[in-house]
């Protein structure tokens, strides 16, 4: 039976602009396991990762996420 996906937030502690955004969402969409990743427009220094939690757990996200070259924390699932 498969495990419906897993969302968590993360804090991203730089400040990015709208290329580097696009670009950070596009790279991370491409990692094993993720399967949505969504900055808020409005917040920009958090973002929200769908993750299939039978392929990668939380923190194998965040590493996904420092991998890209951004400092960043977990927050919490949802």
């Amino acid at each position: 039976m498969s495990q419906k996906s897993i969302e968590v937030i993360v804090h991203i502690d730089e400040a990015l602009s709208k290329p580097n955004i696009i670009e950070l969402e596009e790279l991370l969409s491409k990692d094993h396991g993720i399967e949505k990743v969504h900055i808020n427009p409005t917040r920009q220094h958090l973002m929200l990762v769908d993750y299939s939690p039978e392929s990668v757990n939380m923190t194998q996200v965040l590493e996904y996420v420092k991998n890209k070259g951004v400092h960043a924390q977990l927050v919490g699932g949802i």
